[in-house]
């Protein structure tokens, strides 16, 4: 008897150690930024969307903010529209800035702000 008890605790212990057990480390997924702007790219894309769908014919205005430790857009330097694929480019960018986007669609207003670590390495979204 004091053998079955010994086993069903020691199983008990196991399952119970593998249910909390928190220790394994993910992989990334992906490699870290550069901890450098890079000075090549002076492109941002934005993507607009509502439920997912791209949305065509969107001005997007694009600002900087005057709190980069807090930021929100600021005055618009330049606005241009979304493509067919309800994407807007913007050109001419400095490094090592940090940008605002802002798109209105109807009575929907969607903004956001992002720092060269974020607008160098892939696509803004704005929408839903």
């Amino acid at each position: 008897m004091p053998k079955r008890l010994l086993l069903v605790l020691a199983v008990a212990a196991l399952a119970i150690a593998a249910c909390h057990n928190s220790s394994v480390t993910p992989t990334p997924s992906s490699s870290p930024a550069s901890p450098v702007p890079n000075p090549s790219i002076t492109k941002a894309n934005i993507l607009v969307t509502i439920n997912g769908t791209p949305q065509p014919h969107v001005p997007v205005s694009a600002s900087t903010p005057k709190n980069t430790a807090s930021p929100r857009p600021g005055t618009p330097f330049k606005t241009t529209g979304t493509n067919q694929n309800g994407i807007a480019h913007f050109y001419n960018l400095k490094p090592s800035k940090t940008y605002c986007w802002v798109a209105v669609i109807g009575p929907i207003k969607f903004s956001e702000c992002a720092g060269w670590a974020v607008w160098q390495s892939g696509t803004i979204d704005l929408g839903t």
